[in-house]
């Protein structure tokens, strides 16, 4: 009769550095106890697992010192790798980034604050949208009417005579084409007239529709469409006080011109390039006497194009810093109904315009003409206008037959419109330049 079967024992002896469990076994301590087998006498043994870690149940390689026992609170808690000491470059770097951040931060939150305040929800007037470019063309032309308005001090241009009311003395229609990346602009004579649904304060100009009509700045931009078949979407206006402060915040306007600006009282400008400042621009925008302005206003419009090559080449090499000191003279002089996402586009867009691709005429007009109710008006020549108007206005839609500007009686000849590109003005300012430094 065989013997009994003995409990088999298990080896827990780490003398040697080995276990005897088999592998796969967890390594861990085993305690056991004995309970009764379940249908037989024999005694079964039950193994239980220890919570020690089960590296613990192995013993260290004899060729290495034996590691010194953790205290109980950090085991099983992961080893901690020494901190690397950051160099002074990488601080500096890291500063840099940071201040950066936060400066563009706020500048963008300046930005966005100058453009909502310029053009207010609800408190602006808007262009009437029967008046739009047509809708097919939305997004790839934007039609603009911008106009100076003059507050010459001393003079009180509406019924209050306590009032300061300016006239729209300054009227250009920009046509942008986005898409083709052109801009054409067509300047309006202050002294051109408006004809009689309008009212005009009795002189019959233009310049005085925007002041004596209860729309404003929209009754314009409604005469010029019906009168010039130009559609507008957006309207700016610029009180031409602030030339002097934009071109002082600028430190300077770099203008070539091409022949002597004079007053007759004294004041002139010589011809050749100059660094102007504000109050040398403010004479050159405004003057309309002297020697080689037999024309008056006509030849005025014809000086101020130098002063706009300069500006635009100024402009294209603005830094945020003087963006950011223009933010004041935009929130006091500045009013416009383009969105605030519309003008950022625009903006973007007009930096990516070549100066060969900016274009300015005039509209042609009679300067000996009927007088209406005393005054010295201008008059439209309607022939020129319409052919002017559909190669440079209109290029993108279908021709107009005709205008509906008003007429008087007149005698002479019509200025030319004197299509001149920025590029052209470029090059004549160059070449300028560089005589004067030979």
């Amino acid at each position: 009769m065989n013997e009994p079967k003995q409990p088999r024992k298990l080896n827990t002896g780490s003398a040697s550095g080995r276990s005897s469990a088999p592998s796969g076994s967890t390594g861990r301590r085993i305690n056991r106890s004995s309970s009764p087998a379940s249908g037989s006498g024999q005694q079964r043994t039950v193994y239980h697992a220890s919570e020690q870690p089960r590296r613990q149940a192995q013993s260290p390689r004899q060729d290495q010192p034996q590691r010194q026992a953790q205290p109980a609170a950090r085991r099983g808690q992961p080893r901690r790798r020494p901190k690397k000491k950051k160099s002074p470059l990488k601080i500096a770097l890291i500063s840099l980034l940071t201040l950066v951040a936060v400066v563009c931060v706020g500048l963008f939150g300046l930005y966005q604050w100058v453009v909502h305040s310029i053009s207010p929800d609800g408190g602006t007037p808007s262009i009437n949208e029967l008046i739009n470019t047509p809708s097919e063309y939305k997004g790839d032309v934007v039609n603009i009417l911008v106009c100076g308005i003059d507050y010459e001090e001393g003079r009180a241009y509406s019924n209050d005579p306590t009032s300061n009311d300016g006239m729209t003395d300054m009227i250009m229609y920009v046509n942008f084409n986005v898409k083709e990346k052109k801009i054409n602009m067509l300047q309006i004579p202050r002294d051109t007239y408006a004809g009689e649904e309008y009212s005009t304060g009795g002189t019959g100009k233009i310049n005085a529709v925007a002041l004596r009509n209860e729309g404003g700045i929209t009754d314009l931009a409604k005469l010029i469409t019906e009168q010039y078949k130009l559609p507008i979407d957006y309207y700016v206006t610029i009180d031409m006080q602030s030339l002097k402060e934009i071109v002082d915040l600028f430190g300077g306007i770099e203008v070539y011109l091409p022949q002597e600006v004079a007053d007759g009282k004294g004041s002139h400008l010589p011809a050749g390039p100059h660094n102007l400042d504000g109050a040398s621009v403010e004479f050159l925008v405004r003057n309309r006497h002297g020697d080689g302005y037999a024309q008056g206003d006509i030849a005025r419009l014809d000086m101020q194009r130098y002063f706009y090559q300069g500006l635009f080449n100024r402009i294209r090499t603005a830094t945020v810093w003087d963006l950011a000191k223009l933010t004041p003279v935009a929130l006091k002089y500045i009013t416009t109904d383009i969105p605030g996402d519309t003008l950022v586009s625009l903006g973007v867009s007009f930096l990516q315009v070549d100066s060969a691709n900016i274009m300015m005429c005039k509209v042609p007009t009679y300067s000996a003409a009927e007088r209406y109710n005393g005054q010295s008006i201008q008059v439209c020549d309607t022939t020129k206008t319409l052919d002017l108007i559909n190669t440079y206005f209109l290029s993108y839609t279908t021709p107009v037959d005709s205008l509906n500007v008003p007429t008087l009686a007149t005698a002479g000849s019509s200025t030319d419109p004197n299509v001149q590109y920025m590029g052209q003005l470029d090059t004549e300012a160059e070449g300028g330049s560089a005589s004067e430094a030979g």
